[in-house]
């Protein structure tokens, strides 16, 4: 499932990039769903940096609740994690090494963590909130100090990976049977690699918001395309 491009949250997990033709056509309206319900938001200062994201989801804030903090249910669309999950436990994603202290958990409505990863320490709050009948809006919020990974990348870095996290969960909703390879799978097809296209336009949107020039942000945009590819690739 960093601001800092932390690495379980660039891709849900470090799985094979095969592509079907079934795949492909699930991916392209699970890309298309997440990403008509979808907003962007970054926040720069001298020392801090933040990336912010909205999805609603057709269903209750007490299932997105569950699919976000069922260990068995996060290993099938964001990452497998390990530890004393409770408030002041500390928790391990398996695949990625990213560690952490669970700060606040106020059951359907807010968990809170630290994101710790190498020698870089940050936070993540996601809330859960009923927005109308039927609909559920997941807000992430991830606030870091301000790096030179940051700088060179913006808000792209992390928040596509961010990004790629609630695709996967849009597929884990609609198929709870599903394995955590069908969300790389779905990132590697065509569709899956013009939704990252889109987002990165986003993000730059968003970091001309908060003060970026045009042309930064697009340089800083590609940037961490290209760097998507690199992971992705091998290359």
């Amino acid at each position: 499932m960093t601001v800092d491009a932390p690495q379980s949250a660039r891709r849900p997990a470090a799985a094979s990039s095969r592509t079907h033709a079934s795949t492909n056509s699930r991916s392209g309206a699970a890309c298309a769903s997440v990403t008509t319900r979808l907003s962007h938001a970054a926040e720069v200062t001298a020392d801090s940096a933040a990336v912010g994201l909205s999805q609603r989801f057709a269903t209750r804030a007490s299932k997105l609740w569950s699919a976000c903090t069922d260990p068995e249910r996060l290993a099938r669309w964001f990452e497998p994690v390990e530890g004393e999950l409770r408030v002041g436990g500390r928790y391990r994603l398996t695949e990625s090494g990213t560690v952490g202290t669970i700060e606040a958990c106020d059951e359907d409505r807010r968990l809170s963590v630290t994101w710790e990863y190498d020698d870089d320490v940050s936070h993540v709050t996601v809330t859960f909130v009923e927005v109308e009948a039927g609909w559920a809006e997941l807000t992430v919020r991830h606030t870091s100090p301000m790096t030179e990974h940051w700088r060179a990348y913006g808000p792209s870095a992390g928040g596509i990976g961010w990004d790629a996290a609630l695709l996967g969960l849009a597929m884990h909703l609609e198929n709870e049977r599903g394995e955590l390879d069908d969300v790389q799978q779905a990132l590697d097809t065509e569709n899956g690699l013009a939704f990252t296209r889109r987002l990165a336009e986003a993000w730059s949107a968003a970091h001309q918001q908060a003060g970026a020039s045009p042309g930064d942000a697009d340089a800083a945009a590609q940037r961490a395309l290209d760097f998507d590819a690199e992971m992705r690739t091998g290359e």
